[in-house]
């Protein structure tokens, strides 16, 4: 069983991060007073961590997840059994690569007896210690579910419950009835989501996979990140119903109160980073128009 960690601690080496926001640029940045950079990006981070602290908020997380992933009428059914039994080389990665890594496997046999020893797991699907492939005693069903005990299980997901730093603009106004977001992408906050945690269960008597995670929501400090936020997913995987793929947040935790001294310090931070990446901008470009100007020179020369 996965507990939340109480205080944000350092990250383990393996991870899954989303960052889909467009880069940051010169252009970008000129559009910012300097003076007033610093207390935006406060204002902002203030105003993501008074909206993850709200009780809606994780009601609100899985009817976005709701919407895009159940059955009901309207909703984006994913076909995810095509999709894992069109990607055999997915089993050689979670047997092959997932396994070594820092996170926790139960396969549960088909007489309910519980395996946790990786050795015998990568056994059962004809692979030995040292990835050397033998006899397997896996049906199709059990060669999907293996296929998907990797962390692709939780991708969708991750899409879904991210949004845009926009959304905590003080010139858009209110925006509770905007899509809510987890992971908020932008240029300013630089806001990434990891997976510090996860427990895969691959259930051969039940035909289904689930994967219980722990997210890291944080920006850059310094030479760091902070940890604004940890968040609990569950993914469940069950080829053959109709509602194959269902993901539910279970938890969000702020690590953070809006007025804390901390968020004040990762916008000091994250304004002088952009001062930083303004001044390397604007001297690439000066190089390059400088470039410019030598490669004409000889044109007008001549």
């Amino acid at each position: 069983m996965l507990h939340l960690p109480q205080s944000p601690g350092p990250l383990p080496s393996f991870k899954m991060q989303v960052s889909p926001h467009a880069p940051l640029t010169a252009s970008t940045l000129t559009t910012i007073n300097p003076s007033q950079n610093q207390s935006r990006i406060h204002a902002m981070l203030r105003k993501y961590i008074t909206a993850i602290r709200r009780d809606d908020f994780l009601p609100r997380l899985n009817s976005v997840l709701q919407a895009r992933f159940s059955a009901s009428p309207g909703s984006a059914l994913i076909d995810i059994e095509g999709y894992y039994a069109n990607r055999p080389e997915l089993r050689d990665y979670t047997l092959g690569v997932e396994l070594d890594r820092a996170m926790e496997y139960t396969m549960i046999m088909k007489d309910g007896q519980s395996i946790t020893d990786k050795n015998t797991i990568r056994s059962y699907f004809g692979v030995r210690k040292n990835h050397e492939c033998r006899g397997s005693r896996a049906n199709v069903t059990d060669e999907l579910l293996i296929r998907a005990a990797n962390q692709s299980l939780l991708a969708d997901a991750l899409i879904a419950l991210t949004g845009t730093e926009e959304v905590l603009e003080p010139s858009l106004g209110r925006n509770e009835e905007r899509k809510p977001g987890l992971i908020l992408g932008g240029p300013l906050l630089s806001m990434t989501s990891m997976v510090e945690k996860c427990h895969f269960s691959v259930d051969l008597q039940g035909a289904k996979v689930e994967a219980i995670c722990v997210l890291a929501i944080s920006v850059p400090d310094g030479n760091q990140r902070l940890v604004l936020a940890r968040a609990i997913l569950v993914a469940t995987f069950q080829p053959g119903e109709k509602c194959q793929l269902h993901y539910s947040m279970k938890l969000v935790k702020a690590h953070h109160t809006p007025g804390s001294e901390t968020l004040r310090d990762a916008a000091k931070s994250l304004s002088k980073d952009q001062d930083n990446l303004l001044f390397q901008s604007m001297h690439e470009n000066a190089a390059k128009n400088n470039d410019a100007k030598r490669q004409r020179r000889p044109f007008f020369l001549f």
